[in-house]
């Protein structure tokens, strides 16, 4: 699983899925994706999932300027990756210099974090009441539907917005090439405030049945909060509005 979820933000019950599948048959190991959390704000392992993965290239670096990617595990299913050779077969292993950076990023992941979810928050409710959003998805907004147990699970929102503006494909691409602050890029978790619209770059191979199945609308935009001034970036997003 991957809570909260890529690009739509759903929120999936980690204690419940884990339940679930260990009364079933307690050799199933129960993955979960924690990059949009993070593990300042979410920990799967303590909820009772077996393993946990991470898109280090996201908020525990937190510059931008990593390509990297974690798995942690209990230690029995640790040490049985380790028995049957996987890591070294695949060459699985961070370079020096990259841990070095990812290192430099965890000193401030705290701070870092908080100035996310804080701005997140801001950024959500202005876009929750904007005429020309269609639908705001923030684990944060009482009106999203995994908002209960976001917070049962989690100790804040986390810094990552989708939304959807009215006017479909169109609309939205016109949208983030009219922003001046946000960068529009595919990536997250960065210290600059980053956009994309998944019908046009992420998602862009998929025909209407599979956007549809993914639950991807035309209008679709995600903004990963960065750590500007928030009035700065809610400026540039209403300004964005405002030409489409």
């Amino acid at each position: 699983m991957e809570t909260p979820a890529n690009p739509n933000l759903k929120i999936a019950d980690i204690s419940e899925i884990s339940r679930i599948a260990h009364e079933f048959n307690p050799a199933i190991k129960v993955v979960c994706d924690n990059t949009f959390a993070s593990p300042y704000l979410q920990r799967p392992l303590e909820l009772g999932a077996d393993v946990v993965v991470h898109s280090a290239t996201k908020y525990l670096n937190g510059h931008g300027d990593v390509i990297a990617g974690f798995v942690i595990g209990k230690a029995d299913f640790m040490q049985e990756v380790r028995m049957f050779g996987l890591k070294d077969m695949t060459g699985a292993v961070l370079g020096p210099f990259e841990s070095f950076l990812i290192l430099r990023g965890l000193k401030t992941l705290e701070i870092r974090m908080q100035r996310h979810c804080a701005s997140a928050k801001a950024i959500a409710e202005f876009l929750d009441g904007h005429e020309k959003v269609e639908k705001v998805y923030f684990p944060g907004l009482v009106n999203h539907l995994g908002h209960e147990i976001a917070k049962k699970q989690m100790d804040d929102f986390g810094g990552m917005i989708s939304f959807e503006v009215k006017g479909g494909k169109e609309a939205g691409m016109k949208f983030v090439n009219s922003l001046s602050l946000a960068t529009i890029a595919v990536s997250l978790g960065d210290a600059e405030t980053l956009i994309e619209h998944p019908a046009s770059m992420t998602h862009s191979t998929y025909g209407e049945e599979d956007l549809k199945a993914a639950g991807i609308s035309a209008g679709l935009i995600r903004l990963s909060v960065g750590l500007e001034n928030v009035e700065d970036i809610i400026e540039d997003l209403r300004m964005g509005l405002e030409k489409i």
